[in-house]
């Protein structure tokens, strides 16, 4: 478990390295790196047979087109009055495109023309259901929260099927969506929510709907790691501990870990 863990702590440091850059950091705030994403494209890519040095440009790939996909979302759309607030603004745009061009640059090493077009239909996916988010007005939540669990997972599904490696996809689909609508509803109840405009107020009015997909993404994923992955292989066990923390770490009850 120490070598994931080490593994990680390795891939973060050289993705921060990318991510420094000296005009960015004296501007905007530093991008976040979720560990937890890191670690499903550890999972992911441990399951495919290519070299060593390889898997962790991949990794290092997708995580700076996740990253890219995250810093976009940092811009503001409302009106802004003042000039350092539209600096801001424009730096954040400037910053994702520049982590985009980050995840070219070393495609371009791997010579993978194959995988840019992949992400390129991942990247399309994503945002036309982001498009879905901010101006969602259909009656049927379900497809609030299908475009929720499509935006959070469309990445790791699209390279998992570019590399024929479906083992962690039902996983990863529950998982995230489990995490996105657990923070959610925290943002819901703190008065604020990453999704915009009308959408929001369908998850704010459906409180005990949120609660409920939380517990059925929860249960799920739990099942498949216990089921179908395994909590006794090593990084089985490394996302069981992460869903035990999470759980204890939530305000309402989800369905008890075993083992």
């Amino acid at each position: 478990m120490q070598d994931i863990y080490g593994t990680i702590a390795n891939l973060k440091e050289q993705l921060n390295d990318k991510l420094t850059h000296p005009f960015l950091v004296k501007n905007i705030t530093a991008p976040v790196i979720d560990e937890d994403k890191l670690l499903l494209f550890y999972a992911l890519f441990e399951d495919i047979q290519i070299e060593e040095d390889k898997k962790s440009k991949y990794i290092l790939t997708a995580m700076l087109v996740q990253i890219a996909l995250d810093t976009h979302d940092e811009v503001s759309v409302n009106q802004l009055k003042k000039m350092e607030q539209m600096k801001q603004r424009q730096l954040t745009v400037l910053a994702g495109d520049y982590f985009s061009g980050l995840y070219y640059a070393l495609l371009s090493e791997l010579q993978d023309i194959p995988m840019i077009r992949t992400l390129a239909k991942a990247i399309k996916e994503i945002n036309e259901h982001k498009i879905r988010l901010y101006t969602f007005s259909s009656n049927d939540i379900q497809d609030l929260y299908k475009s929720i669990t499509i935006v959070e997972t469309a990445l790791y599904k699209q390279i998992a099927r570019h590399f024929q490696s479906t083992k962690w996809e039902d996983f990863i689909i529950n998982f995230l969506s489990f995490k996105r609508l657990m923070n959610e509803k925290k943002r819901l109840e703190s008065g604020l929510s990453n999704i915009n405009k009308t959408s929001h107020l369908h998850l704010n009015n459906n409180p005990k709907m949120v609660c409920e997909h939380c517990n059925r993404y929860f249960k799920e994923a739990v099942s498949i790691l216990e089921k179908g992955i395994g909590i006794h292989s090593t990084i089985g066990n490394v996302f069981h501990t992460r869903m035990q923390s999470m759980s204890l770490s939530a305000d309402y009850i989800y369905p008890t870990l075993n083992g």
